[in-house]
């Protein structure tokens, strides 16, 4: 979770941690690079536009003051990321439920589940870890998941159940037919792509979490001065998406030529093909989901521009951990090509 540039610091000695210890290492990156000179903040981008000149028209609006604005750009990176559009499942009895129901993208503070019986629905990364945050406050959490892989060592006050069947006015059936009754519902169901502000101009199909197409993911094949950063998702996003930038800005740069718009919409088709015989559906085109796919798309951006490849130690670690996950483990890297686990 380290850019190549910035090291955690000297005294984060933990493997596994919070997400406020991930936030206060942003925070370090952007003040050791003076990027925040760079953010043009409460702006929203409106739309995005090619330009007759082979440029880019980006309209943004001031969300204080309303204020529009029009300019013109060479080139458009988009950084949006993926966590923003909530995931809602579609469960039988929602409109009947009487209390709350909220999406993990609205958690801020545990605070507003004091002592209540709190029903957590979709038992990954996100529902694991707010069982974790709301537990020691709530009187109850009830944890709705398919039986996915747990982290976490559960909370005495944490009960696991199957899929929701049907919900009720004060609770929910499950999928084993028992009842159990909560004051409110917390989703952690995940989110789907969206960026609103491409237009319709800019050649891209944004349907059903795949943008297409694109070619390694990032280069719009209609413009190849429009990039998208950080789509690939299951995999170490930070030293990735740190690629996907370098890779970028080659192009942008003229570094390395870029294959012809015919042969770069072929060998898209040629990915999709191969996932599809895997049984991978094409809502999932963008993930990787294990340190071999990661490696294997690494390299080829490697390849393709000639950047030096990522440090193999990085999809040697995500290997480890993506094949046994033990909260409490610490690893140190030692070289380029080795780790070692410290407990």
């Amino acid at each position: 979770m380290s850019y190549p540039d910035c090291a955690y610091p000297d005294d984060q000695t933990k493997s596994y941690i919070s997400q406020q210890e991930v936030l206060g290492y942003l925070k370090k990156y952007v003040d050791e690079f003076n990027i925040k000179r760079l953010i043009q903040f409460y702006t929203r981008v409106v739309d995005i536009s090619p330009d007759v000149n082979e440029g880019w028209i980006i309209k943004t609006e001031d969300v204080k003051s309303n204020l529009k604005k029009e300019l013109v750009y060479d080139a458009v990176l988009i950084c949006n990321g993926r966590f923003y559009e909530p995931t809602l499942p579609k469960i039988n009895g929602q409109d009947l439920f009487k209390g709350p129901q909220t999406h993990s993208k609205d958690f801020r503070t545990p605070e507003p589940f004091k002592d209540q019986t709190v029903l957590i629905v979709g038992g990954s990364y996100s529902g694991q870890e707010l069982c974790l945050k709301i537990a020691p406050v709530a009187k109850r959490v009830i944890l709705s998941h398919r039986a996915p892989i747990m982290y976490i060592k559960f909370p005495d006050n944490l009960t696991e159940k199957t899929e929701v069947a049907e919900f009720t006015a004060n609770g929910a059936r499950f999928l084993d037919d028992t009842i159990e009754n909560f004051d409110c519902i917390l989703y952690c169901t995940g989110f789907h792509y969206v960026c609103p502000f491409v237009s319709k101009k800019c050649g891209l199909n944004v349907d059903n979490n795949w943008i297409r197409p694109l070619y390694k993911q990032i280069i719009n094949v209609e413009y190849p001065t429009m990039h998208f950063i950080g789509l690939p998702y299951v995999a170490c996003g930070i030293p990735l998406f740190d690629f996907q930038v370098q890779f970028s800005l080659a192009a942008l740069e003229k570094k390395f030529n870029l294959p012809s718009k015919e042969e770069m919409i072929k060998e898209l088709g040629r990915y999709m093909d191969a996932r599809r015989a895997k049984g991978i559906p094409d809502f999932q085109a963008h993930k990787l989901g294990n340190a071999e796919a990661q490696t294997d798309y690494l390299q080829q951006l490697s390849d393709v521009s000639g950047i030096p490849p990522i440090r193999p130690v990085i999809n040697k670690l995500y290997a480890r951990i993506k094949a046994c996950v033990t909260l409490g483990c610490r690893f140190e890297i030692v070289d380029d090509e080795n780790f070692r686990i410290i407990s």
